[in-house]
């Protein structure tokens, strides 16, 4: 599978443990968003595979989304991969909101997320931005009124044992379609260690056991992965042989790209391209293609360290029982990304300037 994350508008928060690089950006052009619609549409015919791409990282920041949701919904080659994720601030502060919603919805797409961090101040803080909780939950009762389905996604941190009645409060009251339960990784991302004081333990989620299945979650399931998923768990395996060579040698079947609103085009998901292959716009496509069909998938990030320069799996082991052992993270891949990070190991992400973000 190929999946461009098309970047045509910035994001109206930073949180800390987003994984791509949110915060305010520049916009694509409404000229070049459709150009590059159907230079995607053209560079897909080369490909066999599922081939898709994502507007990103708020869509309805842009004025002229409307025109873009349309255009998009009409490729046959690519197909636009409409994830629902929304800050909400973005449709919530538009004059035009329910036309937005309504272009929405007669291009196919009439599910939308929301992700919550804890109460109001808790989620405010993890998000960096004041009055971001109020705005996420009204846009979200504003999309369920109107028809929507309506998905929250909890990400999981050392506020839930308190806010714990505050989320249950939320959920009763939106009432969603679908909740998830999500423990954020770590990734070898530069600003990935702010996230760090925020990290849930062990002991966050046995206070918050009672919750969880009123949260419509499996809690032993739950208390299981988290347990394998701390520190602690992945430094067991590591002692009992895991072959770190061959984790990472693993073959992946999926690909991800990204398109900047400049419209170059880069190998590598938002905030980890490993190497850029030129002005969408201008690029001879049959080339860029070929280019394409020999990289390595990289949804992993496991992609972007080379195994050749991996530190021995006893110092690895050393640099991760310095940490906090009972912290938890998304999976076993994500810790010893950790590690990797506490030792220094270089990855292959390029040094972007920010301002292209």
């Amino acid at each position: 599978m190929i999946n461009i994350d098309f970047l045509v508008a910035g994001c109206n928060t930073r949180c800390l443990h987003c994984y791509v690089n949110g915060g305010p950006a520049l916009l694509m052009p409404i000229e070049d968003v459709l150009l590059c619609i159907e230079k995607l549409e053209t560079l897909a015919q080369y490909f066999l595979n599922d081939t898709t791409f994502t507007l990103d990282h708020e869509p309805t920041n842009h004025p002229e989304i409307i025109r873009i949701l349309q255009a998009a919904s009409q490729t046959r080659y690519i197909k636009n991969y409409h994830h629902g994720m929304t800050t909400g601030v973005g449709l919530m502060r538009r004059q035009d909101k329910d036309a937005v919603i309504k272009a929405y919805y007669d291009c196919g797409y009439d599910t939308f997320g929301i992700t919550i961090h804890g109460n109001a101040p808790h989620h405010d803080e993890i998000v960096r931005r004041k009055g971001a909780y109020d705005t996420t939950v009204a846009a979200a009762t504003y999309l369920k009124s109107s028809g929507a389905n309506i998905e929250v996604s909890l990400m999981l941190n050392r506020f839930f044992a308190e806010d714990a009645s505050s989320i249950s409060a939320m959920l009763q009251q939106l009432e969603p379609n679908y909740i998830g339960f999500v423990s954020p990784i770590f990734t070898p991302h530069v600003h990935m260690k702010d996230f760090e004081p925020y990290r849930a333990s062990m002991e966050t989620v046995s206070a918050i056991r009672g919750y969880l299945s009123e949260w419509k979650q499996d809690e032993e399931a739950i208390l299981k992965a988290a347990e394998q998923n701390t520190i602690e768990g992945a430094v067991k395996r590591l002692i009992a042989g895991v072959d770190l060579s061959r984790l990472f040698d693993l073959e992946q079947d999926e690909l991800y790209l990204t398109l900047h609103p400049d419209c170059q085009l880069y190998v590598g998901n938002s905030g980890a391209e490993t190497q850029c292959l030129g002005d969408l716009r201008h690029i001879d496509l049959e080339e860029t293609a070929s280019i394409i069909k020999a990289l390595p998938g990289n949804r992993d990030y496991g992609a972007f360290y080379d195994p050749a320069i991996l530190p021995s799996t006893d110092a690895l082991t050393v640099a991760l029982e310095e940490l906090p052992q009972n912290l938890i993270y998304g999976d076993f891949e994500s810790v010893i990304y950790r590690g990797l990070t506490e030792l220094g190991v270089p990855t292959k992400i390029l040094a972007l300037n920010k301002c292209l973000q």
